[in-house]
C-alpha cells in the first residue's frame, strides 16, 4: 500500500505550480491527484455537473456523496503508488463554509500527512485577478484572510481526527522553487 499525502491550499496560492516544480526535482515517483477534478469526473459520469463550479451549486448531501465516492477512487490508486492529493481543506459556498477533508473523507484516505500550502492574502487576490479560466470565489483581500484561517483551522482538525502530520508551507511570491523543496522535504520525512 502506498502512502497518501493532501496538500491543501486555497486557490490562487499555487498548488498546482509548487507541485509541478516538486515533481521536477524530487527522484520520488508520486501519482498527484487533484480532489476537485476527481469529484467532477464522478458527478459528470452521474450527469450532476457540466463544470467543476456546478459543484458548489449541487446540495450539501450530494456534495458529500460525491466526496466519499472521490476519497474511495483516490485510495484505490494509492493501492501501487504514493499520492499527493491536490485539494482544499475549505470550500467556500453561498451556504458557508464546507469542510473539504470532513471526516468520512479523511477516513476513506487515511493520510500521512496534511500540507497546507498558504500566501500572503494579498498575494492570494492578485494571482486570482489573473486567472480568468475559472470562477474565483475571493472578491476581497478580508476575504482571503479569514478564508485561509478557516482552512488552516479544518486542516489541524483534519491531523487530529487521523493522526496525520500537519505542517504548513508559505509560498510568498516568485519563491515557488523553495516552497518545492520545503514541500519534497516534508513529504520525505
Amino acid at each position: 500500500m502506498g502512502e497518501v499525502n493532501i496538500i491543501i491550499g486555497l486557490s490562487g496560492v499555487g498548488k498546482g505550480t509548487v507541485l509541478e516544480q516538486a515533481m521536477l526535482i524530487t527522484d520520488e515517483d508520486y501519482k498527484v491527484i487533484n480532489y476537485g477534478d476527481r469529484m467532477v469526473e464522478i458527478a459528470k459520469d452521474q450527469r450532476l455537473v457540466d463544470s467543476r463550479d456546478d459543484l458548489k451549486k449541487l446540495d450539501t448531501e450530494t456534495n458529500k456523496q460525491l466526496q466519499k465516492d472521490a476519497a474511495e477512487s483516490i485510495f484505490d490508486d494509492a493501492e501501487d503508488n504514493d499520492v499527493i492529493v491536490e485539494t482544499h481543506a475549505a470550500i467556500q459556498t453561498p451556504f458557508g463554509y464546507l469542510p473539504g477533508l470532513p471526516k468520512w473523507t479523511l477516513e476513506n484516505l487515511e493520510p500521512s500527512k496534511i500540507i497546507m500550502l498558504r500566501a500572503e492574502p494579498k498575494a492570494i487576490y492578485e494571482r486570482t485577478l489573473e486567472d480568468d479560466s475559472r470562477d474565483r470565489e475571493h472578491e476581497e483581500v478580508e476575504q482571503i484572510e479569514e478564508y485561509q484561517e478557516v482552512a488552516r483551522e479544518m486542516a489541524s482538525t483534519g491531523a487530529v481526527l487521523t493522526g496525520a502530520y500537519l505542517s504548513v508551507i508559505e509560498n510568498p511570491d516568485g519563491h515557488a522553487e523553495q516552497a518545492a523543496e520545503d514541500l519534497i522535504e516534508v513529504l520525505r520525512g
